[in-house]
């Protein structure tokens, strides 16, 4: 029953975990696309700027230099943006990762701790001649002190575990495999979104870059 009622407060724990975890990830990303987005706009008036004096100079050669450097800047910046985001989306999982495996642990341990818990209690009570119900003799030997006590109570806690690893407990092991299953798809969705917004910059500075050599500088190198 302890095991039962723990497991149903720590799924609810594990949710309020889980809706956390999910917040702060979009935060970061939202935070770090609006900074983005703010880098490109930012760059597309310089960029107009550009265009626009352009159509007016006689020598193209220092805006070629200035096209030429705010293409490379605009790259590298946010190729720069996106790595911190990577970094700070990795320091959110591995937090989330070790908050979510410490659960999982104390739900393990939660047998022994209640049995020893409930076993130097009756001891106690053992010593005080306050016990109530009468215990067989075999059990009442256990209560002779608090070293027998304890280790009795570690084998129970040895024979618990082996019974878990024996019969494959379904509460950790479906609590396992959704840690599992969900610690996968978070790593395989930032791998995948990693990739593309890489890609989406390359793209984007490629587009602006053909775009200002073919209808505007026709001579650019």
């Amino acid at each position: 029953m302890q095991i039962f009622e723990a497991g149903l407060t720590q799924h609810t724990q594990r949710q309020n975990e889980v809706e956390c975890f999910f917040t702060c990830f979009q935060k970061a990303m939202a935070d770090n696309q609006q900074r983005g987005a703010q880098i490109v706009a930012d760059f597309e008036r310089s960029r107009r700027q550009v265009m626009a004096e352009i159509q007016q100079a006689a020598d193209h050669s220092l805006l070629k230099v200035r096209v030429r450097n705010e293409i490379m800047q605009i790259r590298d910046t946010l190729l720069t943006l996106e790595l911190q985001l990577v970094a700070q989306l990795e320091d959110i999982i591995k937090d989330f990762e070790r908050n979510i495996t410490d659960m999982c642990r104390e739900l393990e341990n939660h047998h022994h701790e209640k049995v020893l818990d409930i076993a130097v209690a009756t001891l106690d009570r053992a010593a005080k001649n306050e016990l109530e119900e009468d215990l067989p003799d075999d059990v009442h030997l256990l209560f002779v002190d608090k070293d027998t006590m304890i280790s009795a109570v570690n084998a129970s806690h040895d024979t618990h575990l082996l019974k878990i690893d024996n019969r494959e407990d379904e509460l950790l092991t479906q609590l396992n495999g959704w840690k599992s299953a969900l610690m996968k798809s978070i790593h395989d969705d930032e791998v995948k979104r990693n990739r593309k917004r890489i890609s989406e910059i390359h793209k984007y500075v490629d587009y602006t870059w053909d775009q200002l050599e073919e209808t505007l500088l026709p001579d650019f190198q």
